[in-house]
């Protein structure tokens, strides 16, 4: 793999910074003592990261499967510090720093208790974040993975909303910690068969055999498969979404998928044999899971909790785009990827909305919210429409995109299941919209309590001017991405050819012979 140096487009180490800034901000807001100072830096910090995020987008060759804003540094052995971006990765960069700045400024809305310890947290979390989308080396990417759970659990447990949090946050610990040492058994069995080699460009011009591949292979699907999270490894996510803070670690665990981003950076790019002789049941387990998620969410009046079962369908939909190994079925993958990243952060913050207003998400304390918060209730609409891909938003050529490549792939089924997939999405989303948003106090069951509980949807305000901003952006990129997505598409389409090449050439008809291994 070609490698261009962060020198020949920047005078500064532009990655690293990244990773410092968030860093150094949580030092410094956790010393401080004065909330108004703590959110000024924070939202200062956030927001010097986001353009440092959206400058490495503006650096970033198009067109072009060479790894880009490199710097290695030898640290032991064949581990190094070596970092960069490419069409896969990029693009999680400015996602990731959005959320955050989002996330801060939404803090600042509730009011949160300890402010200086809460932002110091998110920094931490973002910083393991950035930490793992630009890492170039498997034991790298490994370390920042691990290093995420401490801030993750420390939200969960310290700043969750509901009684059960502690229990979440050691479940939440618990079943990812599992999932990354299976992780890092898969990084040694790789490193094992090439010859302790850990960095990405070795392994991908020096391939493992096959054999080893798909022992590699089941070791990181089933480590990843806990924090994508994949049907059945998903138990962590609905307490996790219902039990901790409504806004905060949520948004980055359903926003950053870095689950599946590790399968898109590491798992088919540098174990293509065993892609192709998996593959399928991959495709399996994620209709299987999408329709198991969307008919859970049919039946939830929390809306916590559908947005955690609408993100476990949602990953069905990837999973089939990456089964598909071609250029539409990655390309769609990567999409559907940072779409539900943003549309299902976006739901988060309309959850964080209502809990301020109503002191839950569940649909009996809501009565016609439309009348009452017209704005909040057009965001809801947009941001759901967003991820079941409706024409005009961000969502649609991603799932159009996964459907041609399982088209293309002859899953024929597959492709049929994401359609039902989006129907049943549109029915749980809707269902929910028209309960919470549309439908009056009269409409609701007359016992006194829950008369009482849906009156209080007569006195809830609108959006105010910084809630507004959080909407206003995230609804701004689902619109503008719907319409004009063709710059996303170059941005990736380097990479994903480069990578559905490598693939094509490791079909089981290849001549490819690899360590005196013919594909099998």
């Amino acid at each position: 793999m070609n490698e261009i140096p962060y020198a020949s487009a920047l005078p500064f180490p532009v990655l690293s910074a990244l990773i410092l800034v968030p860093l150094l901000a949580a030092a410094f807001v956790r010393s401080l003592k004065n909330a108004r100072h703590v959110y000024s830096l924070g939202l200062g910090s956030a927001a010097l990261e986001l353009v440092l995020a959206v400058l490495v987008v503006a650096r970033f060759e198009r067109h072009t499967s060479a790894l880009q804003l490199v710097e290695r540094v030898p640290l032991f052995g064949t581990f190094a510090y070596h970092v960069g971006v490419d069409g896969i990765s990029v693009l999680f960069l400015p996602l990731t720093a959005l959320l955050a700045l989002l996330v801060i400024l939404h803090a600042q809305v509730a009011s949160k208790e300890r402010p200086g310890h809460y932002l110091a947290a998110i920094f931490c979390l973002q910083a393991t974040l950035m930490g793992a989308f630009v890492a170039l080396d498997l034991l790298l990417f490994w370390a920042f993975a691990a290093l995420e759970l401490v801030p993750g659990t420390l939200l969960v447990r310290s700043w969750g909303t509901g009684p059960g949090r502690h229990a979440a946050a050691r479940r939440y610990a618990a079943l990812n910690a599992m999932g990354v040492l299976l992780v890092l058994a898969g990084a040694l069995v790789l490193g094992r068969a090439t010859g302790g080699r850990f960095s990405l460009d070795a392994l991908v011009d020096m391939p493992a055999p096959a054999r080893a591949q798909s022992l590699a292979f089941w070791l990181f699907v089933l480590g990843f498969a806990v924090r994508i999270p994949l049907f059945p490894f998903h138990g962590w996510l609905p307490p996790v979404m219902a039990e901790g803070p409504v806004v905060g670690v949520s948004v980055f665990l359903v926003g950053a998928k870095l689950g599946v981003y590790g399968l898109l950076r590491f798992v088919v790019p540098l174990l293509p044999v065993a892609a192709h002789r998996h593959g399928s049941i991959l495709a399996i387990l994620g209709v299987v899971g999408m329709l198991y998620g969307a008919l859970l969410a049919l039946v939830q009046t929390n809306l916590r909790r559908l947005v955690a079962f609408a993100c476990l369908a949602h990953t069905g939909a990837v999973l089939v785009g990456l089964s598909a190994l071609n250029v539409e079925g990655l390309s769609g993958a990567l999409l559907v990827t940072l779409n539900v990243g943003l549309s299902a952060a976006g739901l988060y913050f309309v959850a964080g909305f209502l809990h301020r207003r109503l002191g839950s998400t569940e649909i009996e304390r809501a009565a016609r919210l439309s009348h009452h918060a017209p704005l909040l209730s057009f965001t809801f609409l947009l941001v759901g429409l967003s991820t079941i891909g409706m024409p005009g938003t961000s969502g649609f050529e991603a799932e159009h995109l996964v459907v041609v490549g399982a088209l293309g792939a002859r899953h024929g089924i597959m492709a049929i299941a994401v359609g039902l997939g989006s129907l049943l999405g549109a029915a749980y989303l809707l269902r929910y919209f028209q309960r919470a948003f549309l439908a009056s106090a009269a409409s609701a069951p007359s016992s006194p309590a829950t008369e009482a509980k849906s009156t209080r949807g007569k006195s809830v305000r609108d959006l105010g001017p910084r809630e507004l901003v959080i909407a206003g952006a995230v609804g701004a990129i689902i619109v503008g991405l719907g319409l004009f997505s063709h710059p996303l598409l170059e941005v990736v389409d380097g990479s994903v050819r480069a990578m559905s090449t490598r693939l094509e050439h490791a079909k089981p008809h290849s001549s490819l012979v690899m360590h005196g291994e013919g594909a099998p």
